[in-house]
């Protein structure tokens, strides 16, 4: 079922000059990080890649940081970048698989249907001995405006958060470390309180990474069960800004779990709102 996610660099060397496929940069920086991913793009990206910027094709209307972008946005931006709904997208980022969760569960909830993420990263690619390029590169406009099809089950907001505190209908999974989860560190942004929503279980995102890939199904189902997360049951993600949460979005979906939601506004959020339960 991977397959269905990820592609190899190879894959990618001798598909790229597809006709239909478009790649996409989305590196992010962690909130503790300064790294200008743009300029780093600019100087070493994948032949015929776009850099696709997940903090300005998001929410404007919103202080929260990344959330999921308007339709007029996101039809406009990805017809700028040659795609269709039915457009082979092949993301990728520069780090530790942080981001590229992150953009696929965008794409994929807003209406793109094949999308996949590109195993070990920027990374992987070079180490495969392929080239890289260096500047922009110019894209050609599909010839139809993207139709966005919102996948509204994939996410959750804060009141559906409040409401599943009382029914206890679904599991709630923060990806943060376990230092943020319990209060025992400082939440990176100025502003939050320290802790978790009430009843929530903690997998670090980190944990279920290794040289930029997703682990084994076996090490990924090993370690959410022993969160006590029931894989048959509907869960909710969340994190620190609704970014590492992707990738624990991900890896449920890999391991072929049906009912998946992601808090956009996550900790972001959650932690900034003094009236809203904590634990610790």
């Amino acid at each position: 079922m991977e397959y269905d996610y990820f592609v190899t660099p190879q894959w990618l060397f001798e598909h790229q000059n597809d006709s239909d496929l478009v790649i996409l940069d989305v590196s992010a920086p962690m909130p503790t990080q300064d790294i200008d991913y743009l300029k780093h793009y600019l100087e070493r990206h994948i032949p015929h890649a776009h850099f696709f910027n997940l903090d300005e094709i998001a929410d404007k209307t919103t202080t929260l940081p990344h959330m999921l972008p308007s339709d007029a946005l996101f039809s406009k931006t990805l017809t700028q970048l040659g795609i269709s709904n039915t457009t082979t997208v092949i993301i990728y980022d520069q780090g530790n698989l942080f981001s590229a969760p992150r953009g696929w569960w965008t794409l994929t909830t807003l209406g793109c249907r094949h999308v996949r993420i590109l195993a070990g990263g920027l990374q992987a690619w070079v180490d495969a001995g392929f080239e890289t390029q260096q500047g922009e590169v110019i894209a050609t406009p599909a010839t139809s405006p993207f139709v966005v099809e919102r996948h509204t089950q994939r996410y959750a907001n804060k009141q559906q958060l409040l409401d599943n505190l009382n029914t206890k209908q679904k599991q709630m999974i923060d990806a943060r470390s376990a230092d943020r989860f319990y209060g025992r560190a400082p939440e990176p942004r100025p502003g939050l309180r320290s802790g978790h929503i009430p009843g929530s279980k903690n997998v670090p995102w980190n944990e279920l990474v290794v040289n930029g890939q997703l682990k084994s199904n076996a090490e990924l189902k090993q370690i959410f069960e022993h969160a006590g997360v029931n894989l048959s049951q509907p869960i909710i993600v969340t994190c620190g800004s609704g970014m590492t949460a992707a990738i624990l979005f991900l890896a449920l979906t890999v391991l072929g779990c049906q009912s998946i939601a992601l808090y956009d506004g996550s900790w972001a959020q959650w932690g900034a709102e003094s009236a809203l339960p904590c634990e610790c």
